[in-house]
């Protein structure tokens, strides 16, 4: 495994040299890839997005009467949480917080009326797109502590920053702490833990999507190996692209 993480620290310095010497195929590079990110993180909820709702959702124009269509108000969401997630990231080394964590859930669900942003489940869902065992809603306060507290362990701390991703967004689908929007949530946190660390973000295809139910189903260690794949991926295209001039498909 520890050649695979040499192998995706020598692609990463190699991408960010070659977005640091063309900008304008950088910017062109960063539009597709914000947009392939929302794509299939909607997809892997079983939600498939056209183009061009995704495009014109990211638009400031599409306010109707000041009010956007529930389908936009989720992708702008989405964006938003994204670029907050970036933010912090790329300004702090500090580990989640059960406070950054309840952030990302307000910003997805923000504007969505049906929704509570930031506020544990109180049941289980009997209709949900993951199928893995979740805790009980009288136990989430306790082990959303408990896995931020494992997260300043001196074991925890020495893991390579991919596993660290991996654990915390496998034990963040296990307890399933939202009524909506969870797995959102784990990947944003999970590509927190790599975008701190100077990895790229981590994009699960929809190709993938079973894949990723089985993982959450069997246990840490599979998701790993599939998150390591999914980032070798996206950085195999991101430089073919780049290789090619912008030619070859991201």
């Amino acid at each position: 495994m520890r050649t695979v993480y040499f192998d995706i620290d020598d692609k990463t310095k190699e991408l960010t040299e070659k977005i640091r010497e063309n900008k304008e195929l950088a910017r062109l590079f960063h539009e597709r890839f914000e947009l392939s990110w929302i794509y299939h993180e909607n997809a892997l909820e079983g939600v498939v997005l056209d183009v061009f709702d995704l495009k014109a959702a990211l638009d400031h124009a599409t306010m109707e009467g000041g009010i956007l269509i529930p389908v936009y108000q989720r992708i702008r969401n989405h964006k938003n949480a994204i670029e907050n997630m970036k933010k912090i990231a790329t300004s702090s080394s500090c580990i989640p917080t059960l406070s950054f964590i309840k952030n990302l859930h307000l910003l997805l669900t923000y504007g969505l009326d049906d929704k509570r942003g930031g506020v544990y489940r109180k049941e289980i869902p009997i209709h949900r797109m993951y199928f893995h065992d979740i805790a009980p809603p009288k136990r989430i306060s306790y082990q959303m502590n408990r896995l931020v507290r494992s997260m300043k362990t001196k074991e925890y701390k020495q893991y390579h920053p991919v596993r660290q991703a991996a654990e915390v967004h496998y034990r963040l689908m296990s307890i399933f702490p939202f009524d909506s929007e969870t797995g959102k949530v784990a990947r944003l946190v999970m590509n927190y833990m790599v975008l701190r660390s100077g990895y790229y973000p981590v994009i699960v295809p929809d190709v993938e999507r079973q894949h990723y139910y089985d993982a959450l189903r069997v246990g840490p260690h599979v998701l790993h190996n599939l998150v390591v794949d999914c980032m070798e991926r996206m950085l195999n295209l991101s430089l073919r692209y780049f290789i090619s001039g912008g030619k070859e498909a991201w």
